[in-house]
Parts: structure tokens; sequence; C-alpha cells
């Protein structure tokens, strides 16, 4: 089994390397916040498009409802004696409006008896409460006595709990005065939180829709707000925090509100804030002593939501989002309270993709870059992650734009870039390894520089063509009886040097080793790239190397006892010349006629002499000096062939 495994682990070590690599790098980028960074800064330009192109827009029955500067400088002191909400309650009853309050009215004043009364008039309002987190310190809010704690136990919610979670625990409520609370009792209203936090940048992306406080929640404004507006009873609500909150009306019709373990969900914002229906508070007061003003207003309210906020420049209620800097966070209670009375269109929410999705293209992207880091053919490793890519943003789009479900993009899109930068350095390193290894190789046939220029050229293949050489043999005279009786090392050691020798001077002078014979050699010019002085070249070659014999005679004469001579024949001619071979064994090589004849110069070569043919003469006369014409008898041949000794050059 071991040895299976250390198989497979040798067969995939690159996509194994390149897999632990991708693993570390994406982990440090995730533990960093730059994944993160990435994250939200794609979820928020997606939002923006949202709101600025997408055809989702703010449910046509909320009517926001400004407590704005101009109405704080037209009320005066109506605000602060609250008779201006008591003027603007009573005109909204008139019209069968829903109230939402997103004001905390904590204290009593003296005057506070008509707002009072119209609180008691009106039918489920829903009114504002602040909940301080379990987790705040050292702030001067009080624990709720007896009386309070009474209060808020008839209004907190107690659903089907499937999953708790990590809902949010409240230590204690600012609530409002006791008055005003059984008013709000009297009209079966419901109190309601207005927590909303933003994420560590400052920016507005998640509202919590549930407070925990003893053995039941409060819930938020918005939430509270379309709850009493569908008739929902609160024991058809289900919590299963990390999936939804549902909202049941049977089986078969139910709202899933998307939530995180902590009862969050994403605000899904659809308009601007000067593009959701709006009116100011004192238009609605006037209303109470101007018919035609009450007229006007009649059509935008009768029916309808009615979300009163204050947004004056005083109040600073303004927060950051997406897609504007300045934006009222009664806002985002709209927007909320919008998509759950939206529920029932599948992009009414921003869902949030889920474990098992994001599992699954995890393993897709690595099953995809598996493939395409096994591939060797390097434009498929490329355009084979660049496609993993494409799919996977298009996959990440389409899902945005037809289901709302927030992009969960950058970290599968980082862990596929380092798999394919890894797997690429990767197959650069193999690439260069194959290059030296390939070069080294060439230079047993080639000098150094134009086996860089074979590899740089990507003449590599070598594919047999037929052409004019110049073809060089080589053989030391009475070399088999002279080893015969010589130790393996002593032949060994002689040959080496003797070759290596000759190869030198072979490949300073552009020819290519063919092939080494025991001490034979076989050297051509003029391939793999041509060279019009191909026989030139290769005279001057057989000349040094019988020079350079002088020397080797001098030095290996004492220690092994050689009478060093070498025969030297060439010839010129066409050749088949490339890779030659089987599947399982190739050879560059040279194969024709010419070859086999200057084997014959080779072989009826004078000892330390050069022999060559007519066709090489004819070709150098004007450089070289030749001895006498002679005659070689070649089997295969019906007449000698004509051939000369080299004496030298000019």
């Amino acid at each position: 089994m071991s040895g299976l495994l250390q198989s497979i682990i040798k067969k995939h070590a690159v996509f194994l390397a390149s897999l632990g690599i991708s693993c570390a790098a994406a982990g440090l980028f995730l533990f960093s916040g730059v994944i993160s960074f990435w994250e939200t800064n794609l979820y928020d330009i997606c939002v923006k498009n949202r709101v600025n192109y997408g055809k989702e827009e703010q449910n046509p029955i909320i009517v926001n409802v400004d407590l704005d500067d101009a109405s704080l400088e037209l009320l005066g002191s109506r605000v602060d004696t609250r008779q201006a909400f008591a003027d603007a309650l009573e005109v909204l009853r008139n019209t069968n409006t829903s109230l939402v309050l997103d004001f905390q009215f904590r204290f009593e004043k003296d005057n506070d008896a008509a707002f009072v009364q119209a609180m008691q008039n009106t039918w489920e309002p829903v009114l504002a409460v602040l909940a301080v987190d379990k987790d705040i310190t050292g702030l001067p809010y009080n624990d709720l006595n007896e009386s309070e704690k009474l209060l808020l136990d008839k209004h907190l919610w107690r659903i089907k709990v499937k999953n708790l979670g990590e809902i949010p625990v409240a230590r204690t409520f600012l609530l409002p005065f006791s008055a005003l609370a059984d008013a709000l009792e009297a009209a079966e209203g419901q109190l309601a939180h207005i927590n909303v936090e933003p994420d560590a940048d400052g920016i507005y992306r998640r509202l919590p829709l549930l407070y925990r406080w003893d053995d039941g929640f409060i819930p938020s404004l918005p939430l509270a707000a379309a709850v009493i507006r569908w008739g929902f009873p609160l024991d058809s609500i289900e919590l299963n925090a990390g999936h939804y909150l549902t909202l049941y009306f049977s089986e078969e019709e139910k709202i899933n509100i998307p939530i995180d373990e902590g009862g969050y969900m994403l605000i899904p914002y659809t308009s601007t804030w000067m593009g959701s229906k709006r009116h100011s508070l004192h238009k609605i007061v006037e209303a109470k002593e101007d018919k035609e003003i009450f007229t006007e207003i009649l059509n935008d309210f009768t029916n309808h939501i009615a979300l009163i906020a204050e947004i004056s420049t005083d109040q600073k209620d303004f927060g950051p989002t997406p897609f504007e800097r300045l934006f009222p966070l009664s806002g985002i209670h709209a927007s909320v309270l919008s998509s759950i009375l939206n529920g029932f269109d599948e992009r009414a929410f921003i869902s949030m993709p889920s474990r098992s999705y994001k599992f699954l293209v995890i393993l897709l992207v690595l099953i995809a870059s598996f493939f395409c880091i096994s591939t060797r053919q390097d434009i498929k490793f490329n355009i084979g992650f660049l496609s993993i890519l494409l799919a996977f943003t298009g996959i990440t789009l389409y899902r945005w734009f037809s289901a709302a479900i927030a992009p969960w993009y950058a970290i599968a899109a980082t862990l596929l870039f380092f798999l394919w930068l890894s797997a690429f350095l990767f197959r650069l390193v193999a690439r260069y390894r194959e290059q030296e290894l390939l070069k080294n190789a060439l230079s047993r046939y080639f000098p150094t520089a134009l086996a860089a220029r074979i590899i740089r050229e990507g003449k590599t293949e070598l594919i047999p063509a037929y052409k004019e050489l110049t073809i060089l043999f080589s053989d030391i005279s009475g070399f088999t009886k002279w080893s015969s009786d010589k130790s393996s090392e002593q032949v060994h050691n002689f040959l080496n040097d003797y070759l290596e020798s000759m190869a030198g001077i072979l490949f300073s002078h552009g020819g290519t080793v063919d092939k080494f014979m025991g001490d034979g050699i076989l050297a051509f010019f003029g391939d793999p790239f041509d060279m019009s002085d191909h026989t030139e070249r290769c005279i001057r070659a057989a000349l040094a190397m019988q020079e350079k014999i002088k020397s080797l005679a001098e030095k290996w004469k004492d220690v092994v006892d050689i009478d060093l001579k070498v025969r030297v024949g060439i010839n010129t001619g066409k050749v088949i010349v490339g890779n030659l071979g089987s599947k399982t064994r190739i050879e560059y090589t040279v194969i024709g006629a010419a070859v086999n004849l200057a084997q014959r110069m080779e072989s009826n070569a004078p000892l330390g002499g050069i022999l060559v043919t007519a066709a090489v003469r004819e070709k150098v006369k004007d450089i070289f000096f030749f001895g006498d014409k002679r005659g070689v008898a070649v089997k295969g041949y019906d007449e000698n062939i004509e051939a000369y000794e080299v004496k030298g050059s000019e």
C-alpha cells in the first residue's frame, strides 16, 4: 500500500506541490484580511449595480416620512412638545396607514397627553427600542426594573427554534416611557429594536433580525412591521440560524429570509436615498388643518406603511453604504421591510452562498486544476485555467443577477490563481531542466554555442533531410593490437583524452560529432545549420587534429607505449541527415553513399595523413595544397576513385 501511495505521489508530484503552495498562499491571504477585502469590494460593486441599474424597487406601499431640517424649522416647538407627532398620527390614522416609528421616546414630557392619546388610537403601531448587547460594558445603561421587564415580556416573540445559532443577546433595552408603552399595548402594537451596526470598515451591509431576551426574541423594526402587515401568527415563524428565518402562511406558502449564524441578513438595498417615496413630516402635520393638503397626500398613504424617522443633520443618523457615502439609517429599515413584503420574489433578499456550494466550488476547482496541470501542452494548460476562471466568474455573476446570491469568489479565485502560478513555475523549472539535459545531450554532438542555438531556434526535432555535407572519418592505426595487452584503466584514460581532444577540435570548427566507434570518429559539417564553407571547415579541423595528435603522441608514448598515428578520410556529397531510428531508439546521424566513400578514404589514407576525394579537392583547391592524384579501389565502384592527400594550407 505504501508503494502504491509513493507511486501516486511521484506521478502527481507537481499537482500536490502546487496544491500545498496554493493552500498556504490562500490561507495567508485569508488570515491577513486580503481575501475579505476583495470579497467585500466585489460585493459592494454588485450591490451598487443592483441599486443603480437593477430592476428591483422599494415596495410602493412603504412611504418614508422624514423629520428633516425643513420640518424642524417649520414645526418648531411642536416637535419638542411632541404635538407634531400627535397631529401626524391622527392624520395618518384617518388614511388607514400602518405606523412604524423609528424614534425613541424614552422620557416623559409635560405635554405628552395628546401624543399618548394619538398612539392609543392607532392600530398595531411599531415603536422603536434600542438593544444594549450583553458584551457592551462600562456604558451608563441601567438594567431593567421589574415593571420594564414585565413590559418587555409582553412584546417578546416566542417562535419555533430549529437552530439558535449565535443570535445576539441583549443585556438591557432602552424603552419608551411608561405611559407611551401602555398606549402602545392598548393599540396592540409592537416594540422592535432598531440596532444596526456597520462592518469593520464602517459600511452598513447587515442587519440583525432578532435580539434574544429571556426565553424570547425582540424583532427588528422592519421585521415586526412586515409580520404585522402580513398577519403572520408568531407560532408560524421558525428560526434556523445559518439558513433562514421562515415566515409560514402554509407549507406551500412561506417566506424564507436568508440569515447567517448570528441571525443577520444582508441588507437588500434597492434604491438611493432620494430614489424612494418620501414626505416631510411638516406636510403631514399641515394636513390636519388643510383639507387640500390632506387630499393631496391621501392617495400616497391610504393602506400604506408610513416609516417615520428623523434624518435631520443634527441627528447625524446617517452612514455609508456600498453605493452612497451618506444614507439615512431609516432607509436601511425601509429596504429590509421592502424585501420582506416582496418575499415571494426570489430576488427580494440577498442570499448567502451555502457551505455545500462553497465545498462544491473548491472541489471542482481542484479537479479541473488537476487535469490542467496534468496536461503536457502549455497552451492547453493555460487555456484550461483561463476557462476555469471564466466559468467560475460566469457562474458567480449568473447567481447574482438571476437569484441575488452574494458572490463568494475571492478565496476560490485566489486558490485557482496560485494553483496556476505555482504549476506554471514548476513547468518553467521543468522546461529549464529539460533544456539543460537537451543542451548537455546536444553538446555531445555539437559545440556548446551551436547546441544553445539549436535549442533557441527550436531545431531540436532534427527532421531528416537530403542535403550536401562534408563527412570526416578518423581511426587510430593499430589500436586493436595495441589495446589487447593493456589494462582497461590504461585504455580508458588514453581514449578519453584522445577523443575529448579530437571532439574539441571538431566543435571549434563547427563540426558535428555523429558517433565514436571505439577509437574511430564519424563527424560531419553543414548540419544542423547550413554552412557555405563546410568543406573548408572540415579540412582545417582535420589538419588541427593531426597537429594535436603529435603532442598527444609525445604525452602518451612513455605512459602506455603507443605509437600514435591516425588516418583521416574526407568526402563531400549528398546524404540523408537527421534523427533516424525506431520508436525506442533514435539517433542523429548521416547515411548514404557519400558517407561510405568517406570511410573508404580513411581506410586508404597514409599513417598520419588526410585523404580526400576529388569532389573535396575541387571545392577547396585554391585554399589547400594537395599531393598527386591517386586511385583508390572501392567496393561497389567499377573504377578506382580519384583521391588526394592534403599537404597543408596556403
